[in-house]
């Protein structure tokens, strides 16, 4: 029995070490805490590029483009980019054709769980 203590010894040390360096050499390639051969941008100069992915240069929407940040970051970041490069850029906004202005709702108050008067 004293041998398989030994080899949980030997096992533990050799985790702790995997892990202890693991760590070591992803901190050294990224001591700024930013990936190795990344690009460190300005918020602005990330809206420019992600407006140049998102719309051509007249404005109208860049479908390619869109798909390929669509694949890149998924649902929820593809929206979260589209809204901040259309408040960057209001006008890339798509406009609402005349004569279809948006309706404004209706108030419902039981809707937001209050009692029916």
């Amino acid at each position: 029995m004293p041998t398989q203590d030994v080899y949980n010894l030997i096992a533990e040390d050799l985790a702790y070490w995997l892990e202890n360096t693991s760590d070591q050499i992803a901190r050294a390639m990224a001591p700024q805490g930013v990936a190795p051969f990344a690009a460190i941008l300005s918020t602005g100069q990330k809206l420019e590029y992600y407006r140049a992915q998102l719309f051509n240069q007249d404005g109208s929407p860049n479908t390619q483009g869109r798909q390929s940040m669509l694949n890149l970051l998924g649902p929820k970041g593809f929206a979260d980019v589209y809204h901040a490069v259309t408040r960057a850029y209001p006008n890339l906004l798509i406009p609402t054709p005349p004569g279809m202005e948006a309706a404004q709702p209706e108030f419902a108050p039981e809707a937001a769980g209050a009692p029916k008067v």
